[in-house]
């Protein structure tokens, strides 16, 4: 997270959805940068949890693009895992 030193104000939250799945591991980054707007619900910076700048993050992208990315990610991982688990290409060569 970026904030203002001033008075704490995040600017800006990278973040990313992992998943892991066995042996498949995918994940997607995103960024989101928040406006400073004056309002009663300000919460100082040394009281952020991360439960609460998780919400920010899924509000700011909304709930479409929250389960548009869980579907893309956890289908890659699972494309992964599949691929590890019973390869369809392999290198090398028949004799030793």
């Amino acid at each position: 997270m970026e904030h203002k030193t001033s008075d704490g104000f995040v600017i800006e939250v990278t973040s990313a959805y992992e998943k892991q799945d066995g042996p498949g591991y995918a994940s997607e980054l995103f960024s989101n940068i928040f406006e400073e707007v004056a309002g009663s619900d300000f919460v100082p910076y040394e009281e952020l949890t991360r439960d609460l700048v998780v919400g920010w993050v899924k509000d700011a992208l909304g709930p479409t693009a929250v389960t548009e990315i869980e579907i893309r990610v956890n289908q890659l991982a699972e494309t992964k895992k599949q691929d590890i688990e019973d390869p369809s290409v392999e290198s090398g060569t028949p004799w030793t």
